[in-house]
């Protein structure tokens, strides 16, 4: 059998948030972020497909989802792009996570 290293990466990646939720995104989704991108492709122990974010609640990590979701089917689109709506109670929090997201 082939060494479990050199298997290729999932189709999923498995993103949990500070109260323990996992989330199950599509590889090609997680890595419209810059900083989950560069988690799996290292040497850490996040390249093994499961990404833990201790300072980031369920609801705040559940919207970032849907937004690189968003963004990697309307990038490049010349269709007309629908507005990502933000409810106002999660801006600030969100955009902290967005920034160390890189997304």
């Amino acid at each position: 059998m082939a060494d479990a290293e050199a298997a290729p990466p999932s189709e999923y990646v498995k993103l949990i948030s500070a109260e323990g939720h996992e989330f199950y995104v599509a590889r090609k989704c997680a890595l419209v972020s810059g900083t989950i991108k560069a988690m799996l492709s290292g040497h850490f122990s996040e390249s093994k497909g499961e990404v833990r974010f201790p300072d980031i609640g369920a609801p705040i990590l559940e919207k970032v989802i849907q937004y690189m979701y968003y963004k990697k089917r309307y990038s490049n689109s010349n269709a007309r792009i629908p507005d990502f709506a933000i409810e106002p109670e999660m801006a600030l929090e969100l955009l902290m996570a967005a920034n160390y997201l890189d997304c």
